[in-house]
C-alpha cells in the first residue's frame, strides 16, 4: 500500500480513532488504578508509538494554488493594493474610525429632532399671523368706539350751561376719550411688534426646509456607507470560508 493513496488514508483514519480508544482505556486503568493497569499503561503507549511511527510515511499536505480558482489573490506583494485594503488606508488617513460613524450618527438624529422642533415654531409663527390679524380688527373697532365717544364728549361739552353734574360728565368721557387713544397706540404697538415676529417665524420656515434637505443629504451619504459596509462584510466572509478550506 503506497503512503498517501486512498487506502493508506483510510488506513490511517482507522488507526488514529483505534489507536486513541486504546491509549484512553489504558491511561483511565492508570488514574483509577484498575487491576492490570501497568499492562494497559503499556498496551496504550505501544499503540500510541506505532500510530507515530506509520504517521511519518504520509506525504506532506498539499498547499493547492488558490489563484487558479481566485484570480484576485495572484497579485504580487508590490502590485497595486486590492480596493478594500485602499479603503482602510484611506480611512486611517483621515482618522475616520467607528466611534466618528457613530457621533456621525448621533448627530444626524439630533438635527432631525431640532428640525422637527423648529417645524412645530413654524406652526406657532402662522398662529401668531392669525393672531395678529384679529388684533388689527379688533383695533379697527377700538378707534370707531373711540370716535363715538369723542362725539359724545363734544355734545356733553356744549352742554356746559346745563350745570355742574354736565360738566363733570363732559370731563369724565373726555378722559374716557383720551383713555381709549392711548389704548389704541397700544394696540398699534403690538400689531407692529407681531408684523415683526411673523417675518422672523417666516424666515425660521425658510432655515427649516434647508436642515430638511440637508437632513435628507446625509441620510443618503449614511445609507452608502452602510451599503459598503454590507460589502466588506461579504468580502471578509469570502476571505473566511477561503481560509478554512485552506485549513482543511
Amino acid at each position: 500500500m503506497k503512503p498517501g493513496s486512498k487506502g493508506w488514508k483510510n488506513l490511517m483514519a482507522k488507526m488514529y480513532g483505534i489507536g486513541a480508544a486504546i491509549v484512553i482505556i489504558g491511561a483511565m486503568f492508570k488514574i483509577n488504578h484498575y487491576p492490570g493497569a501497568s499492562e494497559m499503561l503499556v498496551v496504550g503507549l505501544s499503540t500510541e508509538a506505532i500510530i507515530f511511527f506509520f504517521s511519518a510515511f504520509e506525504p506532506p499536505h498539499e498547499d493547492p494554488d488558490w489563484s487558479l480558482v481566485y484570480p484576485e489573490l495572484a497579485i504580487p506583494a508590490d502590485g497595486p493594493k486590492p480596493p478594500t485594503r485602499q479603503l482602510d488606508d484611506m480611512l486611517a488617513k483621515a482618522n475616520i474610525d467607528e466611534e466618528l460613524i457613530n457621533n456621525l450618527g448621533e448627530g444626524m438624529r439630533h438635527l432631525g429632532d431640532q428640525a422637527a422642533k423648529m417645524s412645530e415654531a413654524v406652526d406657532v409663527g402662522v398662529a401668531a399671523q392669525d393672531y395678529s390679524d384679529s388684533l388689527s380688527e379688533a383695533s379697527d373697532k377700538v378707534k370707531q368706539l373711540a370716535g363715538s365717544y369723542e362725539q359724545a364728549s363734544e355734545s356733553l361739552t356744549g352742554l356746559k350751561d346745563a350745570g355742574e353734574m354736565s360738566e363733570t360728565v363732559g370731563a369724565a368721557m373726555k378722559q374716557m376719550t383720551n383713555n381709549l387713544g392711548s389704548l389704541n397706540e397700544m394696540y398699534a404697538d403690538q400689531l407692529k411688534q407681531l408684523e415683526v415676529n411673523s417675518e422672523l417665524y417666516k424666515n425660521m420656515g425658510s432655515m427649516v426646509q434647508n436642515l430638511s434637505d440637508s437632513v435628507e443629504d446625509t441620510k443618503a451619504y449614511k445609507e452608502n456607507i452602510a451599503h459598503l459596509a454590507e460589502n466588506l462584510a461579504s468580502l471578509n466572509t469570502v476571505y473566511a470560508n477561503m481560509l478554512n478550506a485552506m485549513g482543511k
